[in-house]
């Protein structure tokens, strides 16, 4: 169900276009040959697929500042004159460094009648010499994997005890997969973001906000309208009317960026978010009902980062609309989107839509083919809002379905997060891209594993969806478009905990956790088969190429703590060596209890009495799980002073120790997989 761009352009072709572009758009010093028409010099792609009358320009500062008074540069003007074209900036802007940083207050939208040919348009723009680059709008298309399909009840033939009490929290597995065969006969206990236990220590900070770049959301839906962003100033104001000047009307919950209304002139259609309009299948809707459905609230589903029920709980989304039924945007609307999420104070864009994989195959291809769009995502991400505790925003992009092995573009790109998709057997999909450019892998759904069951649908990821497209308010649907945003509210927890600890990150150290904080698909994918509708599946090209692995919530916020994680394998008897913890003092150390709460004891499956013997820490856990035990020493001695019959001795210290019990948990030797 992912969004693709339909590329159908030549990739030799458009190089060699790009190879000749004034010298601010390649960084190139040498004056293009006089030969060498202004277009070919200044056009960054082709018209393939662009939207008909509409382009991009990016003016000289000089012009794009008059613009700002209303002054067209004359050549700009004559050419809009002869083809009955207008322009005006692409981006409502404020004057601030960073817009002029990245060039946003530059960048302008010529738009002229559907009929007149937009290649003519552009060659005729290229020749101004106020005009720096010439942009085609090249157009969003759907690609389809499916439908999504109605919610159905299973078998549950295991009944874990839950955290919240919606009702269909027990069909999502990839929250919690206790390994239920109403699922699928090759289901896995454990494949899943590992979410439970961190929903005790954070269910998300309504300051963090998630920008769904999508079909429009339901956002009066029973289950995500208490999760829903709200402008107040529009909420409260006069409908029509841009009451708090952000250059978009009646943005209460998000912005239809299909709209071509001019706030300046009062001219252009107006279109308000939707999500029922024939074409639309309620991708949006169940997208953000993964980052953020309500949670306990006694009804439908829970979300990652949905809250407990309680009002001060739970990130909040804005709809930020760019496929509307059967109509769809292009470049422009994507990268005003962007740049409206940054300015409403977004710090993660949820995109699950991409270009073809393979058509773009480079950073730099991409950044010089879609600078406008590259421009605006650069903006977004070094645009922090004063309620993110990290330096930067964060963009979360699905890596394609095309089942190839590199990631899709934008996602591809080494500054964005590319997201592959497992299913709830634990092992890659057979839609997912995979290899370069993917980065991390989250649960997108896999019908294929149980397609002669009478509940396949089941396999896929069951979310929120608008009872208008005749599904009812929840259903499944399955692809990297439902595994980025299980990403995107994992790392909304992970912002909300580190905000609620006080502590603050660089782009780099928190991104470097989101990567370092996953279990390990590839002992899957080495010791497992897998079919694919009957059929066996090779899952050799997937080795150590589902990004660095499996995302796991609960290593993430350990992490943020600064609280190592000790992996244990599930159902055994492990020893695993407590230096991390203690020191490479441990083994000499005495040791004087272990702390295990109920709470602990519960989610762990824990049997018997953990013990401490030569700095190693025994244990068995039977479930698949995450908690904290405590566990005391003595510093300097063998005894505490005071206690017995010592009169002089050590201090008795306590570490907090975390416990990751998963199937793929340790080596035999007790060392680390």
């Amino acid at each position: 169900m992912n969004r693709k761009i339909t590329i159908i352009s030549s990739i030799v072709l458009l190089l060699a276009m790009t190879s000749c572009l004034h010298e601010e758009m390649t960084g190139l010093q040498t004056a293009p040959h006089e030969e060498v028409a202004a277009l070919a010099r200044k056009s960054v792609n082709t018209s393939d697929n662009a939207v008909e009358g509409t382009l991009a320009v990016l003016l000289d500062p000089a012009s794009a500042s008059a613009l700002d008074s209303g002054l067209v540069p004359e050549a700009l003007s004559e050419v809009c004159e002869r083809v009955g074209a207008s322009v005006r900036k692409a981006f409502p802007c404020k004057g601030t460094e960073r817009e002029r940083q990245f060039r946003l207050d530059r960048w302008c939208l010529v738009t002229f009648p559907v009929e007149t040919d937009v290649e003519e348009v552009a060659g005729l723009l290229a020749e101004c010499a106020e005009v720096k680059a010439v942009q085609y709008n090249t157009r969003l298309t759907r690609f389809e994997e499916g439908v999504a399909s109605e919610w159905v009840a299973g078998d549950n033939t295991v009944s874990p005890v839950l955290p919240f009490n919606d009702p269909k929290l027990i069909d999502q597995w990839h929250y919690i997969n206790n390994g239920d065969l109403s699922v699928a006969s090759t289901v896995r206990a454990g494949a899943d973001i590992n979410v439970r236990d961190a929903w005790r220590l954070t269910t998300g900070d309504p300051s963090i906000i998630v920008a769904i770049c999508d079909e429009g959301v339901k956002y009066d839906h029973p289950d995500l309208a208490a999760n829903m962003w709200v402008n107040e100033a529009e909420k409260n104001g006069v409908e029509g009317v841009d009451d708090d000047g952000n250059g978009y009307v009646d943005d209460v919950h998000g912005y239809n960026f299909l709209s071509t209304y001019n706030v300046e002139t009062g001219k252009g259609n107006l279109m308000p978010v939707s999500w029922d309009r024939t074409g639309d299948n309620g991708h949006g809707t169940h997208v953000a009902g993964t980052v953020a459905a309500v949670n306990n609230n006694g009804i439908g589903v829970s979300g990652v980062a949905g809250g407990d029920g309680t009002p001060d709980s739970g990130i909040r989304m804005i709809t930020c609309q760019l496929f509307s039924g059967n109509a769809s945007g292009g470049t422009l609307n994507r990268a005003q989107a962007y740049k409206y999420a940054a300015d409403m104070g977004a710090s993660i864009l949820q995109c699950s839509f991409g270009q073809d994989a393979g058509a773009i195959v480079s950073d730099d291809d991409f950044e010089t083919l879609y600078s406008f769009e590259a421009d605006a995502l650069n903006y977004f991400m070094t645009h922090p809002s004063e309620s993110n505790p990290v330096s930067g925003n964060f963009a979360i992009f699905a890596s394609g379905n095309e089942g190839k092995d590199v990631s899709a573009y934008p996602a591809a790109h080494n500054r964005y997060i590319s997201v592959a998709a497992f299913g709830p057997d634990f092992l890659p999909t057979s839609y997912t891209n995979y290899g370069p450019g993917t980065n991390i892998c989250a649960p997108g759904g896999d019908y294929s594993i149980s397609s002669a069951s009478s509940t396949p649908e089941r396999a896929q990821v069951l979310s929120t969806l608008p009872k208008e497209i005749g599904k009812g308010d929840y259903g499944y649907m399955q692809g990297t478009s439902m595994a980025c945003p299980h990403v995107s509210g994992v790392v909304a927890l992970a912002l909300s905990y580190a905000k609620k600890l006080g502590k603050t990150f660089t782009y780099e150290e928190f991104l470097a956790m989101i990567y370092s904080s996953v279990n390990n698909i590839d002992y899957y994918i080495e010791t497992c088969t897998k079919l694919n509708n009957g059929v066996q599946m090779d899952l050799t090209p997937f080795w150590h190429n589902m990004g660095t692995g499996a995302i796991d919530t609960w290593r993430l916020l350990m992490q943020i703590e600064g609280t190592p994680c000790l992996p244990v394998r599930k159902g055994e008897d492990v020893k695993v060596s407590l230096d991390q913890f203690f020191g490479p003092a441990a083994s000499h150390l005495t040791f004087t209890k272990v702390e295990v709460s109920d709470d602990a004891r519960v989610a762990l499956g824990i049997t018997g009495d953990p013990y401490v013997k030569y700095g190693k820490l025994y244990i068995r856990c039977e479930n698949e799980g995450s908690a904290k035990i405590l566990v005391s020493a003595i510093a300097g001695g063998d005894e505490v002073a005071g206690q017995g019959s010592a009169t002089m001795g050590g201090t008795e210290f306590t570490r907090e120790v975390s416990i990751l019990s998963r199937e793929a948990g340790v080596a035999e030797n007790g060392g680390w997989l």
